[in-house]
């Protein structure tokens, strides 16, 4: 038996991801494929355009064979930390032979200047880094200016300016650090780029996708958006009906949440230390989000608010949602592998991890909660999990008027 896995958002999934999948089949000849995936939040800090158990019935019926949700504090983690807890996920199972992910243009060993300068870290390195950071570059800027003194800054700029090759770096990166015999494969990205808006492109980007499908939220794009329907497939119509009846989140729906979450902080005068597991990064943030906060700004308006130019966009999205969601970033190795759902065809990979693998296999979610001590790593993550998802399910059902459902009662996807 063959494996290879997969780790993504599939926000939404769409032909792109299906491609991905086929061609890793076809790369790799694995008799399954298992996807670890973003649950209700991505790694952007912004909630997903559909909830986990569409698009695990979306990935399921676009081929992949098993679905298995990523925890919340990994999914909204920095590049690194989304990555090494995914692929740790993978090696914890036991099976999984093949890692693949997506790239705009590299192969695999385009990636090894980068991988052997980021793991080994040489002198020169470490002090570039450090003084380009010490002139207020974010963190990205500041690796991708000392990497291209080391090794050539053409090269840099165009390596590390694609958010799937940062993304493969680190997974590279994680499985050398685990002595993994797992094997990477890079399979080259087709159609439009990682932020391109365009749905003309062959297999048009996830950010295309969900620009189109708010517009049609917002009735400022054609209900028979061409686009959607090549982009998506079969599962256009479902996704469409999806959206219509308010069956997602935005940042926005959560800014009161977000107001009283500031206002309890700053009226508590909660300020976070470092024994709260925080980078001094993140402590400063949070410091001035919290002193400089005004309710009822819409939440581009906040992030604008906060822009810098030492730090990115999206790592202010992402400390915005680990206030809302109460969750700290980069807990470690993930300590169970929860389904979400899986295809009849794959009972006999289930099988095998649970003889394989070396955490525990979530089939129902209840039964994570009787796995750790209240005080324990595991129960802590997982109930971080289920909160994330009951306020995801209960703002999409206060939306679309229907009672919400509680989230340790949803049945895995199945088909």
């Amino acid at each position: 038996m063959k494996t290879a896995g997969i780790i993504a958002e599939y926000n939404p999934f769409h032909s792109g991801h299906a491609y991905h999948i086929r061609k890793t089949r076809e790369r790799t000849g694995a008799d399954y494929i298992i996807a670890v995936m973003s649950g209700d939040f991505v790694q952007r800090g912004e909630p997903a355009c559909t909830d986990k158990y569409f698009r695990t019935r979306m990935a399921l019926q676009g081929g992949a064979d098993l679905v298995i949700e990523l925890p919340v504090s990994c999914a909204a983690a920095s590049a690194e930390g989304f990555a090494a807890a995914g692929a740790g996920l993978m090696e914890a199972l036991g099976c999984v032979d093949f890692l693949s992910f997506g790239s705009e243009w590299a192969d695999l060993d385009d990636y090894q200047p980068f991988l052997r300068l980021l793991t080994e870290e040489p002198e020169s390195y470490r002090i570039l880094l450090r003084d380009s950071l010490r002139q207020g570059l974010s963190f990205p800027a500041a690796r991708s200016r000392a990497a291209g003194i080391v090794l050539g800054q053409e090269q840099a700029d165009a390596f590390l300016k694609e958010p799937n090759h940062i993304l493969g770096l680190e997974y590279l990166k994680a499985l050398r650090k685990m002595g993994s015999a797992i094997e990477p494969v890079v399979i080259r990205r087709q159609g439009g780029g990682y932020h391109e808006s365009s749905m003309d492109t062959g297999f048009p980007s996830a950010t295309a996708v969900r620009e189109t499908l708010f517009g049609l939220a917002r009735e400022e794009k054609s209900p028979e958006e061409p686009g959607l329907f090549r982009a998506v497939g079969d599962g256009a119509a479902d996704l469409l009906d999806h959206v219509r009846r308010g069956e997602y989140v935005l940042w926005d729906d959560l800014m009161p949440l977000l107001d009283y979450e500031i206002l309890m902080n700053a009226g508590e005068k909660k300020v976070p230390s470092e024994e709260d597991g925080l980078s001094r990064s993140d402590l400063d943030l949070r410091s001035r989000i919290i002193r400089t906060y005004r309710a009822g700004r819409s939440f581009e308006d906040l992030v604008l608010s906060l822009h810098s130019r030492n730090r990115t966009d999206t790592a202010v999205r992402r400390c915005l949602l680990h206030m809302l969601l109460h969750i700290r970033p980069g807990q470690g190795p993930v300590p169970y592998a929860r389904i979400l759902g899986f295809r009849k065809r794959a009972a006999p990979l289930l099988k095998v991890i649970r003889e394989a693998g070396r955490i525990p296999l979530i089939q129902k979610p209840a039964e994570g909660l009787s796995l750790w001590a209240p005080d324990e790593r595991g129960a802590k993550m997982y109930q971080e999990d289920i909160r994330a998802a009951g306020l995801y399910e209960q703002t999409a059902a206060r939306k679309s008027g229907r009672l919400a459902v509680s989230e340790l009662s949803r049945p895995q996807v199945i088909i």
